[in-house]
């Protein structure tokens, strides 16, 4: 059989099994975004030591910020008085995880990695917390860099508003859908899905469950989906021709040597991890492709959590804001939390392996009829192209056309 076709076919089954908690996955963000806004973060400002560092952990985690919004918005909750180290812990716990991809983990990779993602995710957290705490924490930064809680309630403007938004939709225009004044009530905002004239004293129920609901599939499909839709199609591919290659008998016994090892993988994966950018989701098809070529769970571990965690974008706003004492115990929390869990897993490498659907790909999936996986698989595929075109070529015509003008 040629290599194209057993290609294809590898392709077509990763697409079949997995699509529909992909999609799954990203309508559950959406829903989180509707019944936990992201204005919940505000709550952090204020607080501290280690009440707020696990606050900033427990809002963080749940709340669907798109990773470009991440560091935009705890910049922006700085400039209103956050602690760092609560802020350390909200970065650190938040970035490398989405609840977008926790269902499309439990498909690819199994429960136990799928729920070692967001325990490594909070251990992070609280390491950053704790040293930025200890050694890192500027009561000075406030004055220096950003106005403090103070300042922002005597010189804003008119209404009295200042949210993350301002920051935040900077970068993705979503993050944030309304403004919170200094008094931390709601303002009018013209992306909100909801004004006063929505209210529900304005409206019966079945509108506001309407309102809600196309809310949750904008922010799903819309807004969030295209912008990872070309590095979730890469995974896809890459996934597809690992399992081919190792199909098809290739010699994996220089690479094997390596992978199998229980501390060379963890480091090998990490070096991959750090300079290669993908999201919490889109790194999982990656991770099964590195499955393929034998690494070790605990090395797979660290690469769907610092991958997302370490973007070279997102550290460079951090070391430019924070510092670089709060930067090094970023990234150093991140890296020593990521080789201490990922070194435990390897401990119990054959108990995460024996649970991963390398050889059965119906695993996890074969309660879904398979008219649902079709139309999974047909719908994820006109997504992604959706979103290619919509983040590459619609904005370059844009830029054309401002460009002539």
């Amino acid at each position: 059989m040629s290599f194209f076709v057993v290609f294809l076919q590898f392709f077509y089954q990763i697409l079949l099994e997995n699509s529909f908690f992909i999609l799954l996955g990203f309508l559950l963000a959406g829903f989180i975004h509707i019944l936990l806004p992201t204005h919940l973060v505000e709550k952090l400002v204020g607080t501290s030591t280690m009440g707020g560092i696990l606050k900033g952990i427990l809002i963080g985690l749940p709340i669907p910020i798109c990773a470009c919004g991440i560091v935009p918005a705890a910049i922006a909750l700085k400039d209103k008085g956050i602690n760092d180290s609560v802020a350390a812990s909200f970065l650190v716990s938040t970035s490398g995880f989405s609840v977008s991809s926790v269902l499309p983990s439990y498909s690819f990779l199994g429960l136990p990695l799928t729920l070692m993602r967001p325990v490594l995710a909070t251990l992070s957290g609280l390491t950053a917390g704790i040293l930025v705490h200890l050694f890192g924490d500027n009561v000075h930064s406030h004055q220096t860099t950003g106005p403090s809680k103070d300042s922002i309630n005597e010189n804003n403007d008119g209404n009295g508003s200042s949210s993350i938004a301002e920051v935040g939709n900077i970068h993705c225009g979503v993050c944030e859908t309304e403004d919170i004044n200094s008094n931390g009530k709601k303002t009018d905002n013209p992306l909100s899905w909801k004004n006063k004239s929505d209210s529900p004293d304005n409206q019966d129920l079945a509108d506001e469950i309407y309102d809600k609901l196309k809310e949750a599939l904008r922010y799903s499909f819309k807004e969030t989906f295209p912008e990872i839709s070309t590095s979730l199609l890469i995974g896809l591919l890459l996934a597809a021709l690992a399992g081919t290659l190792v199909n098809m008998g290739m010699p994996w016994d220089f690479l094997g040597t390596f992978a199998s090892d229980p501390v060379l993988s963890l480091f090998i994966l990490l070096l991959a991890a750090i300079p290669l950018y993908v999201c919490p989701t889109a790194s999982i098809p990656l991770a099964l492709a590195f499955i393929f070529m034998g690494f070790t769970p605990g090395s797979i571990l660290i690469f769907i959590y610092a991958g997302p965690a370490t973007n070279l974008a997102a550290m460079s706003m951090i070391l430019r804001k924070f510092g670089k004492r709060f930067f090094t115990i970023y990234l150093s929390s991140i890296v020593g939390m990521s080789l201490i869990v990922g070194y435990s897993v390897n401990l119990f490498s054959e108990f995460f392996l024996q649970v991963i659907p390398i050889t059965d790909m119906e695993l996890y999936t074969g309660f879904i009829p398979y008219s649902a996986k079709i139309l999974s698989a047909v719908l994820l595929m006109a997504l992604l192209v959706y979103g290619i075109y919509l983040t590459k070529f619609s904005h370059r015509r844009k830029c054309k056309k401002q460009d002539s003008i």
